[in-house]
């Protein structure tokens, strides 16, 4: 029987004996043509080598505005789990930053006694009114509780049970959480997802966790979007707290700075926090509405802004951002959005937030209008407020629209985190966009494409669900995503169905299974933009009578997917690398 393979000492991976056959194989194969090849050692070094499977390298400059970048982010960022009733924690946001994420959320309400009903001035147009809709669902849910245990208690007396905040989702929202307060006694803001039974943190923790942990990974820019629900007096604690933690990294105010002031440069923004938050104009500013704003105001009767859902017309109430908070905004000045014709969309430093539903509107209404508006200007995706199970949406047809802000729930590893961990990896979170994205075309027509075809031929795996009792029925199954074909609309569902090619391989009883060669071939594969394009390789456990479980992936941009022989290191479900490996032989041509 064959024994594994003893690697060099360069090498950290011991190969199991079907994955060094082929190897050796392939050895003799490239020795026919090249005989200068060197010795099998030094081959098999070279191939067990980690950095000889990660993707291409990617020509990354930094000195165009920022507006020029798609941006690594994340989506209520504070949640560990589910939108309703999942535990908030700082550990979420060291676990995004030390992955490269580039733009986090924060979600602050009033510390103390305030609930978290109070007025809101979330810079997220719609969110108030989606999550109104999940919270909806989720008081159904607990009134469907409580009317089953008191159907129970009716039938079996029991004795009174002490009903804690974090029992279940089913806690009562009278039930607030305790109050944060300062050693002088101060109530500080807070961190949750309002109206639902998530657990709080302290706004003042989340900050520091930010200043540990915001450039281990890199020193590119990272953006703090702010939703705030704070009080005045709270908002102005909101910012104390920010210049106390982060004072040495805040982006100071230009000399002259002014609604026509450009967008800066990435390469200046190093190490550099930018704030994003609603941006409140001075009183006197706000009182002398120019026409074209005027016009806006009255478009957005129909629109899903915080302040018009919640009755809040007069600005001088609770939902105002204050003036201290709202001048951290500088190249980030959240507007509310009516439509890409309002005065503040030709604003250098605007960026509008929209929801997965609005945009997936606007595609179908203005398609030209939005793309070429995001060529110039910041725009940020978010998922809509009915994934209560942090699901997310399909992040490449946004990308494709120039959105370069796609929000998504990092709680989990699915299809669409994979691709984001293929768009940005090794570039510190900010990925230049293509020139057909940053200049203005004569019809403003989406960018060339081209036709290829692919295959990728599997050899052999190893490391496949080590600790189990018993080995998986594993398969490997390869899904491109591409868009089908120009103009292609954003699917109606938020997930790009009509782009995916799929093909799987036979099963194959063991931890160390061999493919034996077997080919999974894609032929003319047309109007890829190979940009942002996806290659996503998953190695799966057949499970009869339930879902098939997750073994190892892997994903690349189809511009950076390696070719010819390529082991390659499996990552697991919380994105890091594990024990697992798949041995390929690909190819990839354009026609």
């Amino acid at each position: 029987m064959s024994t594994p393979t003893a690697m060099p000492a360069a090498a950290t991976l011991t190969l199991s004996p079907s994955v060094t056959e082929h190897i050796k194989l392939a050895f003799e194969q490239q020795k026919l043509s090249r005989p200068d090849i060197g010795s099998f050692e030094s081959f098999l070094t070279t191939i067990a080598d980690q950095d000889a499977s990660a993707p291409l390298p990617l020509e990354n400059e930094t000195n165009h505005p920022i507006s020029h970048y798609f941006i690594s982010s994340s989506h209520n960022t504070y949640l560990t789990g589910n939108q309703l009733w999942s535990r908030s924690s700082t550990d979420a946001y060291k676990d995004v930053l030390k992955r490269g994420c580039r733009c986090i959320e924060i979600d602050v309400w009033d510390g103390g006694s305030s609930s978290s009903s109070s007025s809101s001035s979330s810079d997220n147009e719609g969110k108030d009114r989606e999550e109104a809709d999940v919270n909806n669902l989720a008081s159904l849910v607990r009134r469907g509780l409580g009317r089953l245990r008191s159907r129970a208690d009716s039938d079996v007396p029991a004795p009174a049970k002490v009903v804690s905040a974090t029992d279940s989702p089913a806690a009562d929202n009278e039930m607030m959480p305790t109050r944060w307060r300062t050693e002088s006694g101060r109530d500080e803001p807070r961190v949750l997802h309002g109206y639902t039974a998530t657990k709080e943190i302290p706004f003042r923790k989340v900050c520091e966790v930010i200043r540990d942990y915001a450039f281990r990974t890199t020193d590119l820019p990272l953006i703090v979007s702010l939703e705030v629900h704070c009080s005045p007096p709270q908002q102005e604690i909101m910012v104390e707290i920010m210049r106390d933690y982060w004072q040495q990294y805040l982006v100071p105010v230009p000399d002259e700075y002014s609604d026509t002031t450009p967008l800066p440069v990435l390469e200046t923004l190093r190490k550099r926090i930018l704030v994003k938050v609603k941006y409140s104009p001075p009183e006197k500013a706000a009182s002398q509405k120019t026409p074209a704003t005027k016009r806006s105001r009255a478009k957005s009767d129909t629109s899903a802004s915080t302040d018009d859902d919640n009755g809040q017309a007069d600005t001088s109430k609770k939902g105002k951002i204050c003036a201290a908070l709202g001048k951290l905004g500088i190249y980030t000045r959240s507007y509310h959005f009516h439509s890409l014709d309002q005065a503040e969309a030709e604003i250098p430093t605007h960026i509008f937030s929209l929801s997965e539903k609005k945009l997936m509107a606007m595609q179908e209404e203005c398609h030209g209008a939005l793309f070429k508006h995001n060529m110039k200007y910041l725009m940020r995706a978010y998922p809509k407020g009915t994934r209560v199970r942090s699901s997310n949406l399909d992040p490449a047809p946004f990308w494709r629209q120039g959105i370069q802000i796609v929000a998504l729930n990092w709680q989990q590893m699915n299809a669409a985190m994979m691709l984001n961990e293929a768009m940005f990896a090794g570039t510190g979170g900010w990925v230049l966009k293509s020139q057909d994205y940053r200049i203005e075309q004569p019809d403003t027509a989406p960018p060339r494409r081209r036709r290829f075809d692919m295959s990728v031929k599997l050899l052999a795996a190893q490391g496949l669900n080590v600790d189990a009792k018993s080995p998986p029925t594993a398969y490997v199954k390869c899904e491109l995503h591409v868009q089908s074909e120009l103009r292609a609309q954003m699917p109606k569902d938020g997930k790009s169905k009509g782009g995916e090619w799929k093909r799987r391989s036979a099963s194959k009883e063991s931890c160390d299974p061999n493919f034996q060669g077997e080919a999974l071939r894609f032929e003319g594969v047309e109007d890829a933009d190979p940009e942002l394009s996806f290659v996503r390789i998953k190695v799966m456990d057949d499970v009869s009578y339930q879902k098939d479980r997750l073994l190892g992936w892997a994903c690349f941009r189809l511009d950076r997917f390696p070719r010819g022989l390529r082991l390659l290191r499996l990552k697991g479900e919380d994105a890091k690398a594990n024990s697992a490996a798949l041995l390929i032989e690909s190819d990839l041509s354009y026609a």
